[in-house]
């Protein structure tokens, strides 16, 4: 066999390797698109399979951390809205004396641990069983007005609101 020929088999066996790859891409984007959709607050995925438990019923969660400064600001934004809402953390209560601005601090290992794979502050929506209907990871201080516009808005009107990971908020 000459080099020329050679150098061709290899070249195209190469480019079909290579569309064999970017079918395969391309199958997972489909697949991934048809779990991802965009919903009217970010991208939502499945719902949130997580149960905080009775304690929490019927109210805004906020998953927060005293280490966090965007967590700070999650926590003086709810407490400047008069949010109806509970601060769930790992840390001591005594922690969140100064830092709660008047918001109930519930210091609470278990649910603590079903939401700690999250980047912390984490907003949750809970149903009045204690599962999470609603979760918002806010990266600006602005989408939790967004979130609890929304989020009030469903449950004054008598929805519990459509399921959802609002994963980003385009405000």
């Amino acid at each position: 066999m000459s080099p020329s020929i050679a150098v061709t088999l290899i070249t195209w066996a190469a480019i079909v390797l290579l569309f064999f790859g970017l079918a395969a891409v391309l199958r997972e984007v489909r697949l991934l698109r048809g779990m991802v959709t965009r919903g009217d607050g970010g991208f939502v995925a499945a719902p949130p399979d997580l149960v905080l438990g009775p304690r929490f019923a019927g109210r805004i969660v906020a998953a927060v951390d005293s280490g966090c400064p965007l967590c700070l600001t999650v926590v003086e934004r709810l407490a400047g809205l008069g949010a109806d809402a509970i601060l769930l953390t790992h840390e001591p209560p005594a922690t969140w004396a100064e830092l709660a601005h008047g918001l109930p601090v519930i210091s609470d290992g278990e649910a603590w641990r079903s939401v700690s794979h999250l980047s912390p502050p984490v907003l949750m929506l809970l149903d009045e069983t204690g599962r999470v209907r609603r979760m918002l990871l806010p990266v600006r201080a602005s989408e939790v007005d967004t979130a609890l516009a929304g989020w009030t808005g469903r449950q004054e009107g008598g929805g519990t609101g459509d399921a959802g990971v609002g994963a980003h908020s385009r405000a």
